[in-house]
């Protein structure tokens, strides 16, 4: 019975250690993603907070359950190395797929169509290169050349606020800078300001 309460305490011991150093870590990530990818209020465009606590506590919770699980004093240093090694490349894969999905978020451009503001995010971009910048949707004139292509992406789903082919790039300051700019995103009405750091979203 001693022996057995011993093995789980050490069990414990390494599964808490797992945690307060996971914690740490993911702790450090999630602060360099913020400031990296969501300062000046771009965190205010999604649901950045509720995703990435959904990702980040999965990866969290993930290695100290199977460091409890698969670890052992009663097990050989070798095979607790290899089950270790295991959980570790389960919890930087669980990583790496959950940056991918927070990456999705960011903001990929800004476009005004109809005197409205729109926000596309990266995983809404059809486009390749992801620069921030603002454009005017340029809608192609009734039987112009273009008109014909402009249909038949409205019949397949795209939305005009996604289709860059008819973007016409615009200096922020000419719109945001006097007074700020109301911006349709994904949480609702953000306004957006025009400063000598770029973008501002508050």
């Amino acid at each position: 019975m001693q022996n057995t309460l011993k093995v789980y305490r050490t069990k414990f011991v390494w599964s808490f250690i797992h945690f307060l150093v996971g914690s740490l870590f993911l702790f450090i990530v999630a602060t360099w993603l913020f400031f990296s990818w969501f300062n000046h209020g771009r965190y205010l465009l999604t649901d950045l907070l509720g995703i990435t606590v959904i990702i980040l506590s999965i990866d969290l919770i993930l290695g100290p359950i199977f460091n409890f699980w698969l670890l052992s004093p009663l097990k050989s240093k070798r095979e607790n190395s290899i089950n270790f090694g295991c959980i570790l490349m389960l919890q930087i894969v669980s990583l790496a797929y959950g940056i991918t999905q927070i990456d999705g978020q960011r903001l990929a451009y800004i476009v005004k169509w109809q005197n409205s503001y729109f926000t596309v995010l990266k995983s809404e971009d059809r486009r390749v290169n992801h620069e921030e910048a603002l454009y005017h949707f340029n809608e192609p004139t009734v039987q112009s050349n273009e008109r014909a292509f402009y249909e038949m992406m409205i019949k397949h789903a795209v939305p005009p606020i996604e289709m860059y082919e008819y973007f016409v790039e615009v200096p922020l300051s000419s719109e945001c800078n006097e007074s700020p700019c109301e911006v349709i995103s994904k949480s609702g009405l953000v306004k957006l300001k025009s400063t000598k750091e770029g973008m501002v979203f508050f």
